[in-house]
């Protein structure tokens, strides 16, 4: 993490804390946003000296900071969204993309998943820029690889797991280079097997679209075969 997500941090509290003092009060509500802003500034505080520092953060440091940090962006977007700030919950999604990928980078593993999702759908939906979509596509494969043991089994998780899988599997065919269409299939199939016939045949409809080449959409028709001619 670095001085940008804190700044943006405080961008989302500038927006968030005037409107939930106007809304409440909320009684009982111990997570409030000023509570929440001031414990991830004490994560992004702790995130930019393990950065800085010469010695990796065990693993166990990382999941724990991680989990905190993503489960406070999320209490923040759900504030966000009751308050109906828009803008602001955009904002605190694309921040826990951000805490993602620092996990990633730091080895270790991904427990809280809505958000993040959210960011990539939307990031990659906003952008035709072919750099801009291989750089959420590299993160979207991260995340996936880096999800701690167990968690897409969890209730309220299961979703955002199969989102995320799309959402790789949509950015490399946009992107259109075979070899990153299928890296994300070969995860699709392997981690959700269940979705991979209506999920090719919807992409095949897609791809049938004059903006995509020949050997996407070949690529895409082949795999639907192997999905749909078993015995």
């Amino acid at each position: 993490m670095n001085r940008a997500a804190r700044r943006a941090l405080d961008r989302a509290a500038q927006g968030l804390f005037p409107a939930f003092e106007q809304a409440g009060p909320f009684a009982g509500q111990e997570a409030t946003p000023p509570l929440l802003v001031d414990a991830l500034g004490q994560c992004f505080e702790i995130c930019q000296q393990a950065d800085a520092a010469e010695a990796a953060l065990p693993e166990e440091d990382v999941n724990e900071l991680g989990s905190h940090a993503l489960e406070c962006l999320s209490d923040l977007g759900l504030w966000a969204y009751q308050l109906k700030l828009d803008d602001t919950r955009a904002d605190l999604e694309d921040l826990a993309l951000d805490v993602a990928q620092w996990v990633t980078r730091h080895g270790g593993r991904i427990s809280v998943l809505e958000p993040v999702v959210n960011s990539l759908a939307r990031q990659a939906n906003a952008t035709r820029d072919p750099a801009v979509l291989s750089d959420l596509f590299e993160r979207a494969l991260a995340v996936i690889s880096h999800v701690a043991p167990g968690l897409s089994g969890e209730p309220g998780q299961q979703e955002p797991w199969r989102t995320l899988h799309f959402n790789g599997a949509i950015i490399a065919t946009r992107i259109g280079v075979l070899e990153r269409m299928n890296a994300a299939f070969d995860l699709l199939e392997g981690n959700l097997p269940e979705y991979c016939a209506a999920f090719y045949q919807e992409g095949l409809r897609e791809t049938l679209k004059d903006s995509y080449s020949a050997d996407v959409r070949e690529t895409m028709r082949a795999r639907l075969a192997k999905w749909t001619t078993r015995d």
